[in-house]
């Protein structure tokens, strides 16, 4: 059985984990809006590679080598 402390933690850790979550959701939204604003969609892509920045830098070179390779 769980104490308090590891109770907290992993209520904590989930707490966490629903709000990247959710930030994740919002900003795909964002960028599949056909209709929202290009400053919206910078601010989003800005966001994103604050919180991840690998995963940025992977996307961009999975770009460039797909533009390379057409």
């Amino acid at each position: 059985m769980m104490d308090d402390g590891e109770q907290q933690r992993l209520a904590r850790l989930k707490d966490d984990e629903r709000r990247r979550s959710a930030r994740q959701s919002a900003m795909r939204r964002m960028l599949s809006q056909d209709d929202a604003a290009l400053e919206d969609k910078v601010a989003a892509v800005k966001t994103v590679q604050r919180e991840d920045k690998t995963r940025v830098v992977s996307a961009i070179s999975a770009m460039l080598g797909q533009d390379t390779n057409s």
